[in-house]
């Protein structure tokens, strides 16, 4: 299963990537709209398919013919539970209709949204600031020996301070000062094996994979980072990246529910010309 998960995400961070190439020259912002941009076509596609629409009509009828039926007999309380029921089940009508495509709209989105929140959620750490470094053991520590780890630099360059132990949670925590731009690697070895972890440094520009953990549900949502393996001595690794703050999620959602309601209008003028024509 994890295999096949691996390579559901090597796939899905090639096409992310490819699809942001043309759009990185632009900028963070011209990468946003285009995320927002296909978004909103896919999920108003999805319900323009699904969904008919004189169906949907109907129940939105219904569901105010109830509403207005309970307000007429407000002042009859034998009338008013028949009111509520039939208002219950024009709500229950209403649903029907839209839970498959929105289920599906959630599951052709998720992916994209989640490739989203990594592209643009998380700022590089600025070169010369300090940062902390954190590892989870999987398991309570037999001894003090067993968190007597190494962690060094195999690529970039940077200050590392002593690993500081915290028993009771079961975790290290390592202060870092990285030097310079781009990519850096760490490697940890302790617990019988070795991991590397990658650091995003200074103008860094692309996804950013703030941890490493082990599971399956870990891989789903957090596809640009390596799975730590199910025997890992480790459970979790992570970084305090500085947050991107809230402006680009923003930002996403109003251009996406724009061109969902542009997409929406163009499927509805072309299904009454092809009636028309026919």
């Amino acid at each position: 299963m994890q295999v096949l998960i691996l390579h559901y995400n090597r796939l899905v961070n090639y096409a992310f990537d490819a699809c942001m190439a043309p759009l990185a020259v632009l900028g963070r912002w011209a990468e946003i709209i285009g995320v927002a941009a296909v978004l909103g076509t896919v999920v108003s596609l999805l319900f323009a398919a699904l969904v008919r629409r004189e169906r949907l009509r109907q129940a939105r009828d219904e569901l105010w013919a109830a509403l207005f039926e309970l307000w007429l007999y407000r002042r009859e309380p034998s009338l008013v539970w028949s009111a509520q029921l039939a208002l219950l089940k024009a709500h229950l009508r209403y649903g029907r209709i839209l839970w498959a495509p929105l289920a599906l709209s959630l599951l052709a989105s998720a992916p994209l949204l989640i490739q989203a929140h990594y592209r643009f959620a998380f700022a590089p750490i600025p070169s010369g600031t300090e940062t902390l470094l954190t590892a989870v053991l999987a398991r309570p520590p037999a001894d003090r020996a067993q968190m007597d780890c190494k962690l060094a630099w195999t690529q970039g360059t940077g200050v590392l301070s002593r690993s500081v132990r915290e028993p009771a949670l079961h975790r290290l925590v390592w202060r870092l000062r990285p030097e310079g731009f781009g990519k850096h690697i760490l490697r940890l070895t302790g617990c019988g094996q070795t991991v590397e972890f990658p650091l995003h440094v200074g103008g860094f520009a692309g996804s950013i994979a703030p941890a490493r953990q082990a599971g399956v549900l870990a891989q789903l949502l957090a596809p640009r980072a390596r799975p730590l393996r199910d025997d890992s001595g480790w459970s979790r690794m992570y970084v305090e990246y500085p947050r991107a703050g809230i402006a680009w999620l923003v930002w996403l959602t109003v251009c996406s529910l724009l061109c969902a309601l542009v997409v929406s209008k163009l499927v509805s003028r072309y299904r009454a010309g092809r009636s028309l024509r026919f």
